[in-house]
Parts: C-alpha cells; sequence; structure tokens
C-alpha cells in the first residue's frame, strides 16, 4: 500500500519516544537541551559565514547562511536529540496511527518545547560570553536579523513558520524513505538549504538567535524579551505547528489510510477473491496490532 511501511515505521518511534518520556524525564529533557545546543550550531556557523558576505551581497549571503545552516538537522538527525519542530512528524504520526495517546503526543510537544528553549538561551549565553559576534560585520548582520523577526507582521512570521516547518519536516520524512546515512544528510541538507535561503522562520533557531541580539548591545525599541516572545515565538511557532502537522504528518497520514480503507472495501466486494493480487506492506495491520498491545503493556 502507499506508504503504509513509513508510516509504520515513524509511528513505532513515536511510541518509542513516548516510552522513553514516562521512564525518565529528565533524560528526555535532557535531549531537548541537546537538541537546542545543535540548532545552535548552525546558527553560529550561518552567522559567522554569511555576514561579511552579506555586507558585500546580501542575496549571496542568504545563499551561504542556507548552505552552512543544515548542520544543526544533520547534528539532531545523525547524532540523536529531540527536536520539537521535528517533533511535528514522530510524535503527532504515532497519535494519528493510534501507537501513542493523543495526551502523550501534547506532552511531548510541551516538554520538547521547553527543553529546546532552555538548550537555545543556554547556547546563546556561552555565545555571547565567547564575543564572536561583539564586532562588526557580525553584530550588525544579528542585529539586523534581529529587528525584522521582532518587528515583522504577526501573519508574515506566521506563514513563514508554516513553510519553515513543512520543509523540517518534509526532511526528516524523507530521511524514513532512505536507506542511507549519507542520503539522509543530503535530504537534510536541501531542506534547510531551501529554509534558510528563502528566508523562512524556525522557532528553535529563533530561540537562539534572539537571545543573542537581546544580550549584545541594541535598540530596546526595536528589539526586546518581549518582542522576542510575543511578537516572534508566538506566530512562529504557531506556523511551525501548522506546516508539520499539517502539510506532511495528515496528509500522509491521510492519504495512507485513505488507500488501506480502499483496498478492504476492495476485498469486501470480491469477497476475498483475487485480493491475493493486492499490493500489500509487509504484515503492517499486525504490527500495528501488536504496537497496541505494547503500549497498553
Amino acid at each position: 500500500m502507499l506508504y503504509t511501511g513509513n508510516v509504520d515505521a515513524i509511528a513505532a518511534v513515536s511510541l518509542k519516544k513516548a516510552t522513553a518520556m514516562k521512564h525518565s524525564l529528565t533524560g528526555f529533557l535532557t535531549l531537548a537541551v541537546v537538541a537546542g545546543f545543535y540548532i545552535g550550531f548552525g546558527v553560529l556557523l550561518m552567522v559567522i559565514a554569511a555576514a561579511p558576505v552579506a555586507a558585500l551581497n546580501p542575496g549571496i549571503g542568504k545563499i551561504v547562511g542556507g548552505a552552512v545552516f543544515p548542520i544543526a538537522l544533520i547534528l539532531v538527525v545523525i547524532g540523536g536529540a529531540e527536536l520539537f519542530t521535528g517533533y511535528n512528524l514522530l510524535i503527532l504520526k504515532g497519535a494519528f496511527r493510534g501507537t501513542v495517546p493523543f495526551g502523550d503526543a501534547m506532552s511531548g510537544w510541551f516538554w520538547t518545547y521547553l527543553g529546546n528553549l532552555g538548550g537555545s538561551m543556554i547556547f546563546a549565553l556561552l555565545i555571547y560570553m565567547s564575543g564572536v559576534f561583539a564586532p562588526d560585520p557580525w553584530h550588525a548582520f544579528l542585529n539586523k536579523a534581529a529587528t525584522y523577526k521582532m518587528n515583522a507582521p504577526w501573519w508574515e512570521l506566521f506563514f513563514r513558520g508554516i513553510f519553515c516547518n513543512w520543509l523540517v519536516c518534509l526532511g526528516i520524512w524523507s530521511c524514513f524513505r532512505v536507506t542511507s546515512d549519507s542520503a539522509k544528510i543530503i535530504m537534510c541538507w536541501w531542506v534547510l538549504f531551501c529554509f534558510v535561503t528563502t528566508g523562512m522562520e524556525h522557532s528553535v533557531a529563533n530561540m537562539t538567535i534572539l537571545t543573542i541580539a537581546n544580550l549584545l548591545p541594541h535598540d530596546p525599541a526595536m528589539i526586546s524579551w518581549g518582542k522576542m516572545f510575543g511578537c516572534n515565538l508566538v506566530p512562529v511557532t504557531l506556523g511551525n505547528i501548522v506546516g508539520g502537522s499539517f502539510f506532511v504528518t495528515f496528509l500522509y497520514w491521510f492519504a495512507t489510510h485513505m488507500d488501506e480503507r480502499g483496498a478492504r472495501s476492495l476485498e469486501a466486494i470480491k469477497g476475498g477473491s483475487g485480493s491475493a493480487g493486492l499490493p500489500r506492506a509487509g504484515g503492517s495491520p499486525e504490527e500495528i496490532k501488536d504496537i497496541k498491545v505494547k503500549m497498553k503493556q
């Protein structure tokens, strides 16, 4: 059937993560903090590489930033960490498929976001103390980016958040479609290159960028803690949720669910005759049943 194998694989990962969260919330939060660190490394490399180029040509500066930022998602995927934006695919797929209770999915969302925020702010403080962004053009580049992010129209940030996590979750979905680590890295690179170069908004990356901007010298009328949370993180986070949850998680689940339902209807109409000729993914109904039993235990 369409993408039954991939949907079931992600549903199994959802159960694994929900179970890990119940085993040790402290351990789970630690990995969420680590994800904030990894996204911070992407921000660090992006600003260092893009700022001198952007001072000469802003367009090429965006391309340079987009080319190096993917280290962030590659570290999360290959190194292993709990990232809020990716959770819109990983945990909700389990909720849609029935392997994870919806309440557990919401709890996973909350704790990953909190851990990512803590990790991002700790990383931002360390970067501030290192002084690497204190001189220009890095300070000017960061201030300009933060000024836009904290003062752009609410709906503009919301829709940019949609496109961003649409791409991020497509990258993670693609990691379940390929079989090698090199292919996973390539897919992560392309989707992040696209969202950074086109100027979309990632809530966890913004946690680092805007925290550093608040710590460095700035115009308090344009950059503030209140604007960081109320004017940027709220609309961007909501956009990230819509982009990942609907445009990737729900649509792939819905297409697969409808395909499976159609196959069952066809089998019923034929009375079982000829059903052996229908395409089947490796024992997926039985696997899902087993997963549900394990979850209840």
